[in-house]
């Protein structure tokens, strides 16, 4: 299933500072820097890697799945 409806107006981009116990830090734009679980990031992830964050409230996510829901029904239907 295509999961890019997944996706808020504006994405934040993020690079990977560094992975190391478990943990990872993660840099934005302005150097503002957080530190995550290494668990919620792909398996393969290494420093210097830039990804991008979509920050979505309840609702939105909520539509999110009705869009994806149809997608899917369009399809099986065709």
């Amino acid at each position: 299933m295509n999961t890019s409806l997944y996706t808020s107006a504006r994405p934040l981009k993020v690079r990977i500072a560094k992975v190391a116990d478990g943990k990872a830090e993660l840099v934005f734009p302005d150097n503002q820097t957080v530190t995550i679980s290494a668990k919620y990031l792909p398996h393969t992830t290494l420093a210097g890697k830039e990804f991008f964050l979509n920050l979505l409230s309840h609702e939105d996510l909520a539509l999110s799945k009705k869009e994806i829901a149809k997608e899917v029904l369009k399809e099986i239907l065709e």
